[in-house]
């Protein structure tokens, strides 16, 4: 397979709900079209930020539904088809295929906690073996708990042409980002995640872009055009202006799609900043803080 041209920001999309936490069509597909506007490379429904873990596998379906029709070919849509089990990981993969999508994100199986290459390789391999789509394979250490040895990302590379890209976030990232290049110069795309706490750094390593949150688009738009042209000083900038937020997002565990869904609202694209349970609502001094970072940005 010939690897595709994925590069720049691909925000990973808020699963957008009505006060009683159904799907809200139409605020995805707002949700989609704001991002379009505000420059986004690609879109990302169904993965961490989008709360998967919540919705059954026939609303994730319907999500990448909404998601393709409202995108309508104008970018790339990359489905998140993680699944704790690796037959559902495939179902979700193939709907993705026929629904049109241009590729699909899988995580390693979550649920499984004990440390085995094989497990790693056995579900992500099943999953690019089951599909013509090209795979992206999401290492969230930081969510799953699972480490992976980059050597892994190569095994498969080597087995599966349509293995194609990383998706890297959690402590390791830098050090992966590197090992990457040295192991498989050129072989995979490389994004960066973790709302593009690191994007500075993962764009000077060689990263071809970054997954961040679907709420602030344009902005991380602006630092990571910056950043690889060289600009440094102007990507720093940028960037000075969107640390309050994400320090804001990583300080709140819990409560980080309401963060994203409250700035949604905020820049008027949804109605409600509702999320389906387990959460943790955001404190009153957070949302206070929320509120002046957002007055701050000057929208």
């Amino acid at each position: 397979m010939v690897k595709p041209d994925w590069a720049g920001v691909f925000p990973a999309l808020c699963t957008v709900t009505d006060t009683k936490g159904d799907i809200d069509v139409a605020g995805m597909r707002a949700e989609v079209e704001a991002n379009i506007e505000w420059g986004a490379d690609g879109v990302c429904p169904g993965i961490i930020a989008g709360e998967f873990f919540k919705f059954s596998e026939e609303e994730r379906m319907d999500i990448l539904d909404t998601t393709v029709e409202a995108a309508d070919g104008r970018v790339p849509v990359l489905f998140g088809a993680s699944h704790s089990g690796t037959e559902l990981a495939i179902r979700l993969a193939k709907h993705a295929e026929d629904r049109g999508a241009d590729g699909v994100i899988a995580m390693v199986p979550y649920f499984s906690h004990t440390p085995s290459k094989a497990i790693v390789k056995n579900h992500i391999g099943a999953i690019c073996q089951a599909t013509s789509l090209p795979v992206m394979l999401q290492d969230a250490e930081d969510a799953t708990g699972i480490h992976i040895c980059p050597t892994t990302y190569l095994d498969l590379a080597d087995e599966y042409s349509n293995l194609v890209s990383i998706k890297l976030e959690g402590l390791g990232t830098l050090d992966k980002l590197r090992d990457i290049n040295r192991l498989m110069p050129d072989r995979v795309t490389v994004f960066g995640g973790m709302a593009a706490k690191l994007v500075l750094q993962e764009a000077e390593l060689g990263a071809d872009g970054t997954i961040p949150s679907a709420c602030l688009t344009d902005l991380i738009k602006q630092i990571w055009t910056h950043a690889k042209k060289g600009d440094k000083k102007r990507a720093e900038q940028a960037y000075a202006r969107y640390k309050p937020w994400v320090d804001l997002f990583h300080d709140s565990p819990g409560a980080t799609a309401e963060i994203e869904k409250e700035t949604l609202k905020y820049r008027g694209i949804i109605k409600t900043a509702t999320s389906r349970s387990p959460k943790v609502a955001l404190t009153p001094e957070a949302r206070n803080r929320l509120t002046q970072i957002l007055t701050d940005l000057k929208f």
